[in-house]
């Protein structure tokens, strides 16, 4: 049984594969829409991504009260306050390293990669995130409102 399951997945492709397994992360995405402007604490970060062709860009997001800006490739995808409040939702996401015991399915969903680097609330955030299987999809798809320009 577990071949033609395999199979489905590879014939999937990337794009659905990421939506399938979208629950393997710590918790879905509609946490990411809290208002950032509420909470206390302080985001600086600074992401770097790659598509994997050789093309780089960056960006930072400032969240400070009213002080909120993104810059770089973060600058015009939404507005600050929502980048912020997506930041504020996967917070645990990026001060947490992933789980090296977690079982992931073999899937390969291409060769972007992004570094998110920073703190929020003075919790340091140092992130590698890829595409090179389904747990790793799944916290691409979490984070990608500030991973992808």
């Amino acid at each position: 049984m577990w071949r033609p399951v395999a199979l489905l997945l590879v014939l999937a492709g990337a794009g659905t594969g990421a939506a399938a397994f979208g629950g393997c992360g710590e918790a879905d995405e509609p946490a990411a829409r809290q208002t950032a402007t509420t909470q206390s604490g302080a985001i600086e970060l600074t992401v770097v991504y790659d598509d994997g062709a050789g093309r780089k860009t960056s960006g930072a997001l400032t969240c400070r009260g009213s002080d909120q800006r993104a810059e770089g490739a973060l600058a015009g995808r939404a507005s600050a306050a929502e980048l912020c409040a997506q930041a504020r939702g996967i917070a645990e996401l990026l001060t947490t390293k992933p789980d090296r015991r977690r079982m992931c399915t073999q899937i390969y969903g291409g060769p972007e990669t992004a570094h998110v680097t920073g703190t929020i609330d003075g919790k340091k955030v140092d992130r590698h995130f890829t595409r090179t299987n389904g747990c790793e999809i799944a916290d691409f798809t979490r984070a990608s409102g500030l991973l992808q320009p």
